[in-house]
């Protein structure tokens, strides 16, 4: 109707039961109104509040509405919001009874931006945020799974308590996964640089302590641009292998041994030199090799939709219970969404230094189940 949010405020002061309230598509650009009013706004009852294709450009300017007593739902698609304040405005701070955002189809372009949603909503359970633009750009490594699949994981891990993402229930299997995922690639993007400058990266990640606790720091594998490849050091993989427990008889914890190989070795003399090391038959083991790289798990396919079935919902006002039975569909199909990719090192003439990327590698120790002979 191209109200003004003045004219909003009398509107909603003149019905003091009101839960619910749309003011979509009125061009509102701030929520500026006189103090009165704006002090009126702390005795609404308003519960759901729907704000979708307006003119905002950031959170600051809904930053009246941190007083709403009783709000739990913010509907915020389609507007141009790209920052959480710009220079003129304070952090906005909402209650913790706020617990659903939709941010879809706004225009975020920095993870900086999700990192700080928590400060903004500390009651936070569930987001929408799909569709920004964020979502759609390449990543640098090249990944082999899609630039929407990593935004997913990416906004999942920043944001410690979600519980739903775009309409998908949050498993815990699922979150461990995306922290671990998330992690992985802030090991990357350290090894990428030199380690004075280790902090600018690590800093650029709330939650990297907070996930180095619960997972242990990323594997960081430098590769050094200075060494000659005449001398010795450049031909040489440090290879850390390790047994789990259980492996052999009477095998109580994980037993590690580090050693450099040529990349000239083959196969046959890779597995040598572990069976020197362990005490064990060289042509009775496996050799795995854990890159650190995650994959969708075969077969899966999932991809996010919006149709126009999905904005008739939002329309009408959908509330929790739709969106969590919503949620347990796409839940289901998230079901062993990731998995660490693991490379079997196969007997062979093949040089190892042709099967591995890098100058170090973490290989686990399996033994062959043994074969019985039939007479």
């Amino acid at each position: 109707m191209l109200v003004t949010w003045e004219e909003v405020c009398h509107v909603v002061a003149a019905f003091p039961a009101l839960i619910s309230l749309t003011a979509d598509s009125n061009e509102l650009r701030s929520l500026n109104a006189p103090t009165a009013l704006l002090q009126s706004m702390l005795n609404w009852s308003l519960k759901s509040l729907n704000l979708d294709y307006n003119e905002f450009s950031s959170l600051g300017d809904i930053s009246s509405l941190v007083g709403l007593p009783c709000l739990d739902t913010l509907r915020l698609k389609g507007n141009h919001i790209k920052a959480i304040i710009d220079e003129s405005r304070e952090k906005p701070v909402f209650g913790a009874h706020l617990k659903y955002v939709d941010l879809s189809y706004n225009d975020v372009t920095s993870w900086a931006f999700v990192d700080e949603l928590p400060d903004v909503f500390p009651g936070l359970t569930a987001l929408r945020f799909s569709h920004n633009p964020i979502y759609e750009s390449p990543t640098k490594e090249g990944s082999m799974v899609t630039v929407i699949e990593e935004g997913y994981m990416f906004t999942l891990a920043r944001i410690a308590n979600l519980k739903v993402l775009n309409f998908s229930n949050i498993t815990p299997a699922e979150r461990t996964n995306a922290e671990m995922f998330y992690l992985s690639r802030i090991g990357k993007a350290i090894a990428a640089v030199p380690e004075t400058e280790e902090y600018l990266i690590t800093k650029q990640h709330r939650r990297y302590n907070e996930l180095c606790q619960l997972y242990g720091a990323p594997t960081v594998v430098r590769v050094s641009s200075t060494a000659n490849p005449d001398f010795l050091e450049a031909r040489l993989i440090k290879f850390n292998f390790y047994m789990p427990p259980g492996t052999i008889d009477e095998q109580g914890s994980k037993i590690t041994m580090a050693q450099e190989i040529p990349k000239g070795f083959d196969i046959y003399q890779v597995k040598g030199i572990v069976g020197r090391l362990f005490g064990l038959r060289p042509l009775s083991l496996r050799l795995i090799w854990e890159t650190g790289e995650w994959d969708p798990v075969a077969g899966y396919e999932d991809q996010e939709e919006d149709s126009d079935e999905e904005d008739e919902v939002e329309d009408t006002h959908v509330h929790k219970e739709s969106i969590e039975q919503e949620a347990k569909i796409e839940t289901a199909m998230r079901k062993g969404r990731w998995m660490r990719r693991e490379v079997e090192l196969e007997d062979g003439t093949r040089q190892i230094g042709f099967w591995l990327d890098g100058m170090e590698a973490t290989v686990r120790v399996e033994l062959l189940p043994q074969r019985i002979r039939t007479p």
